[in-house]
C-alpha cells in the first residue's frame, strides 16, 4: 500500500492550497463568521470552477470522475485554510444520491451540483439521535400526493443557503427498528420548513430545522422507500475519513505556525525552540499530525479500492480526534497568551478541532463500534 500522492493528486493539492492562500485569509473568516449565512457564493462559484463540485461525482453526469481520495485532498486543504462551507454537505449528499438515486434524479440534480449551481444539506441528526441512526423518528406519512414531513432535525448545516435538504424520515415503524426509514431529497425553501439557529463552538452555520406538513412527491425519493438505513450509513461511514482528512489539514497548519513562533519568540535572550522541553512538545505534535494523517488515507485508500474498511474509519476517527485534540492544546500553550488572543489567527483551528471531534461520532462511539468489530 503506497499513500504517497500520484502527480495528478499532487497538483490537486498544490491548486487547492493556491486558492485558499490568495482566496481565503483570515479576514475573509471573520466576515464569513459574522455574516448571516456563513457562505460566499463568489468562492463557491470559483471552486466550482476548478471542479470540486464534481470531483467525486461520475463523468456520466458532467462531473470528474475521481476517487474519495482526491476529496480528502482538496478536504485536507480546507482544514489548513480553516474554511467552514456547505462543501462537505454537499459532497455527503452527492454520494448519497450516486449511491441511491433513481436515473432520471441522477440526471437531473448532479450535473447542476458539478457546475455550481446546487447546494445540498444533510439533514439526519434529531433530539434523540445522535449517532444510532435507526432512532429515526422525524414522521413521513404517505398520502394521495405524496409524503408529508412533520418533525424537528438538528445541527443541519448551511439549510439557509442549501437548495436541498436530504431528509431522513421514519415512513413505517418505530424508532430503533431499521427497516421504515426513507431519504428525501426536499426542496430548501418549501413551505412549513423553518430554521432556528445553534451557537456553536467553530462559529459555523448549524441549524435546527422544524418540518410542518411539508409535502414531498414520491419521485423524490432517494432509494427504495423504507430502506435508507443501509445508504445512510454507507455514506456516513465512507465520509468519516474525509472529515478526518479536514482535522488533519487544520492540525499540520497549527503545527507549521507554532513551529515558525517558536523560532521567532525570544525568552532568556534565545529562541525557545532551542528549549529541549519545547523541542519536545513540537516532535509530540509532529507525531500526532503526521499519525492521523496515515491513519486517515489509509481509511480513505480502503473506501476507495472498494475494501471492507469499517475497521480503518474507526481507528481513523478515534486516532485523528485525539491526536488534533492534543495538537490544539499543545499549539495553544507553547504560544501562550497569544494562543488564546482573538486577534491572532490559531483560534480558528482550535475551535474547529474541538467542534469536529463530535461530528460523525465522538471518540467513544468509534472504540465501541471497534470493539463489536474485534
Amino acid at each position: 500500500m503506497d499513500l504517497s500522492l500520484n502527480e495528478e493528486q499532487e497538483i490537486i493539492r498544490t491548486t487547492a492550497r493556491d486558492f485558499f492562500e490568495a482566496k481565503c485569509d483570515k479576514k475573509v473568516l471573520e466576515e464569513l463568521e459574522a455574516s448571516r449565512t456563513g457562505h460566499s457564493q463568489e468562492l463557491w462559484r470559483q471552486m466550482a470552477e476548478l471542479g470540486w463540485m464534481g470531483v467525486i461525482i461520475p463523468e456520466e453526469y458532467d462531473g470528474v470522475g475521481l476517487s474519495m481520495m482526491e476529496l480528502a485532498i482538496i478536504m485536507e486543504e480546507f482544514g489548513r485554510a480553516a474554511l467552514s462551507s456547505p462543501f462537505f454537505g454537499t459532497a455527503m449528499g452527492s454520494l448519497a444520491i450516486i449511491k441511491g438515486g433513481k436515473e432520471e434524479l441522477k440526471k437531473n440534480i448532479l450535473p447542476k451540483i458539478v457546475e455550481g449551481g446546487l447546494i445540498l444539506s444533510m439533514a439526519v441528526e434529531e433530539p434523540e439521535v445522535n449517532y444510532d441512526m435507526s432512532r429515526i423518528s422525524l414522521q413521513a406519512s404517505e398520502d394521495d400526493k405524496g409524503y408529508t414531513i412533520n418533525g424537528t432535525k438538528l445541527f443541519v448545516q448551511y439549510p439557509t443557503v442549501a437548495d436541498y435538504l436530504i431528509v431522513a424520515a421514519r415512513t413505517k415503524g418505530a424508532a430503533g427498528e431499521k427497516d421504515g426509514i426513507t431519504f428525501f431529497l426536499v426542496d430548501a425553501k418549501a413551505t412549513g420548513i423553518s430554521h432556528t439557529p445553534m451557537k456553536t463552538i467553530a462559529a459555523d452555520k448549524q441549524f435546527q430545522v422544524d418540518f410542518e406538513n411539508v409535502t414531498v412527491s414520491s419521485e423524490n425519493i432517494i432509494g427504495k422507500p423504507h430502506e435508507a438505513l443501509p445508504i445512510l450509513e454507507s455514506v456516513r461511514n465512507e465520509t468519516t475519513p474525509i472529515l478526518c482528512a479536514e482535522m488533519v489539514g487544520g492540525a499540520l497548519q497549527e503545527l507549521d505556525m507554532t513551529a515558525e513562533y517558536t523560532k521567532e519568540r525570544q525568552q532568556f535572550d534565545r529562541p525557545i525552540g532551542s528549549f529541549q522541553a519545547v523541542q519536545h512538545r513540537l516532535a509530540d505534535m509532529y507525531i500526532d499530525a503526521h499519525g492521523a494523517r496515515l491513519a486517515t488515507y489509509q481509511a480513505v485508500w480502503r473506501v476507495s479500492c472498494g475494501k471492507p474498511s469499517e475497521r480503518e474509519i474507526s481507528i481513523a476517527k478515534y486516532f485523528t480526534s485525539k491526536a488534533c485534540r492534543e495538537v490544539a492544546f499543545s499549539a495553544q500553550q507553547l504560544h501562550g497568551g497569544m494562543g488564546v488572543d482573538l486577534d491572532y489567527d490559531l483560534h480558528f483551528y482550535y475551535r474547529r478541532a474541538k467542534a469536529m471531534e463530535l461530528k460523525l461520532g465522538p471518540e467513544t462511539y468509534h472504540l465501541r463500534a471497534l470493539g463489536s468489530d474485534l
